[in-house]
């Protein structure tokens, strides 16, 4: 994988779009990426520009209130890698920007004009079936909400952070009527062990803690290739396949180095590296990472972005409503 990288990266000149801006400076970027991401993409993008890039990293909901903070003197540039709910619900925090490659996106992909997608997140199980102590193996939403699962599934809090909100909304999308979908969410509440880390949610099951997980199939797929006793399940209603985001932030100080931030992760240089981290690449001409299951055949919900944006703050506080009912 290091020499493959490496290789990319001495390519990546030739590779990236001529329309991509350069510039010279820095760039102030907040981010919820894992950092394996931004390790492997940030070299590239400074060798290719000459901008620094000083990273701000935090999960997604101390990300916005940061930036809320901030909105009367923005101190960053740009906001990498976040459910694209978090930017559509606070539209005045940031700035509308086509990012150079939008023309090669895959179908589906473009969801908002006020953001460009990173990477398309697949919402999955990660299960130690070890730990299930002879349970079978979870494979569906529906299955989660059993009670002989107590308290054997991690996972992190909706309202702080993105991922965790896209499951509450898979779950509710998964359903006939949302009524349905809060009847099954509220079994699986009862039987969470909630984190404030999206990140401690795969490790937790893989280290044996906890037998199940809700997590990103990327952040699963690495302990998998890792060697980990764990297994990465698809549930059969169907999942969520959403497009991650990154935008401008408005009024930031380095403007044109943000731009030409986010056309580079949108390159197929950084978008070969999206597949080889097992992400699922956004462009149409950049092919998923062969160890996953191909796309075709993950059982989609159809995931509504739009729809996920709008009722945020609904679904926001429902949920934290129902975690003082059953936690």
């Amino acid at each position: 994988m290091k020499n493959s990288l490496k290789t990319i990266s001495m390519v990546s000149a030739l590779a990236i779009s001529a329309s991509m801006a350069t510039a010279e400076g820095t760039v102030t970027v907040y981010t919820a990426v894992p950092q394996n991401f931004i390790d492997a993409l940030v070299p590239m993008f400074e060798a290719q520009t000459g901008t620094s890039v000083e990273i701000i990293k935090a999960g997604s909901g101390e990300l916005l209130n940061r930036l809320t903070a901030e909105s009367s003197a923005p101190m960053g540039d740009v906001l990498w890698s976040v459910d694209g709910t978090v930017i559509d619900f606070n539209p005045d925090l940031f700035e509308a920007y086509e990012a150079a490659g939008s023309d090669m996106l895959a179908d589906g992909m473009k969801q908002s004009d006020m953001w460009s997608p990173f990477t398309a997140v697949v919402m999955v199980l990660i299960v130690n079936e070890e730990e299930l102590d002879g349970l079978a193996v979870p494979a569906s939403w529906a299955s989660l909400a059993d009670p002989m699962y107590d308290e054997m599934i991690s996972s992190a809090r909706a309202e702080a952070s993105g991922s965790a909100y896209i499951q509450l909304a898979t779950v509710l999308q998964a359903f006939e009527g949302e009524a349905a979908g809060w009847d099954i969410y509220k079994g699986m509440l009862s039987n969470f062990v909630l984190s404030d880390s999206s990140g401690a949610v795969p490790r937790f099951v893989n280290d044996g803690e906890l037998a199940v997980g809700v997590t990103l199939e990327d952040a699963a797929l690495r302990y998998v290739e890792g060697g980990g006793p764990v297994q990465i399940v698809y549930p059969s209603e169907g999942t969520a396949i959403a497009p991650d985001a990154m935008a401008l932030i408005a009024g930031g100080p380095n403007g044109e180095n943000g731009k030409a931030f986010v056309d580079f992760m949108m390159s197929e240089a950084a978008q070969i590296v999206v597949a080889e981290q097992g992400r699922r690449p956004v462009r149409s001409d950049v092919a998923s990472n062969p160890a996953l299951l191909p796309l075709g055949d993950v059982n989609s919900v159809g995931y509504d972005s739009g729809w996920a944006a709008e009722n945020r703050a609904r679904l926001v506080d429902a949920w934290q409503d129902m975690v003082l009912d059953v936690q």
